[in-house]
């Protein structure tokens, strides 16, 4: 199948975001006494190559968790199904957990998410931050905390995004099709 990629956002438009939202997020947990870093759970595999660049930019300490889920598989469309493969934690009881996620469309995964932590940990805060808020897909209502770009009902790739785990190494977002 041949691809035709056209950039929505290049690598300097993106790392200028990732800088906005860091700041944004350092200025809300810098208020509150830390006695233990900010948790921030980051959603394979899409959201990693974000999650590394936002965290450089956080100037508080931090400890990094990874969790793996999923609707999409290798299509192009939510299943509607979540799978959860790697949810393996330390007690994160009474933590502020900053989920960070590359899209959230549907809103599914954030809602599951933010579920599971509330029930597991009960911790003290738990927000998100999105690289991409994709509002025209959503099918429950799920706001996230921290919002990069939002973005029109396109299919991305590149900055971490795949499509069947082609194109996550490119340094920009595009539209695949």
């Amino acid at each position: 199948m041949k691809h035709k990629l056209k950039v929505l956002y290049s690598e300097s438009q993106i790392q200028k975001v990732v800088k906005q939202l860091a700041k944004k997020i350092e200025k809300n947990y810098s208020v509150i006494k830390h006695p233990q870093p900010l948790v921030v759970i980051s959603v394979l595999k899409g959201a990693f190559i974000f999650t590394a660049d936002l965290i450089r930019e956080i100037n508080l300490p931090v400890q990094l968790e990874f969790v793996r889920i999923s609707s999409y598989g290798t299509k192009k469309i939510s299943s509607g199904k979540i799978e959860a493969p790697l949810l393996l934690l330390p007690d994160l009881s009474n933590r502020d957990i900053l989920i960070v996620e590359d899209i959230v469309d549907s809103g599914k995964t954030i809602r599951f998410l933010r579920e599971y932590f509330s029930a597991q940990f009960r911790p003290k805060s738990l927000k998100v931050a999105c690289l991409l808020n994709k509002s025209a897909r959503r099918e429950v209502n799920i706001k996230a905390d921290y919002i990069g770009f939002d973005v029109g009902d396109y299919f991305l790739v590149g900055y971490g995004l795949d499509n069947a785990e082609k194109f996550r190494h490119l340094p920009y977002l595009a539209i695949d099709g």
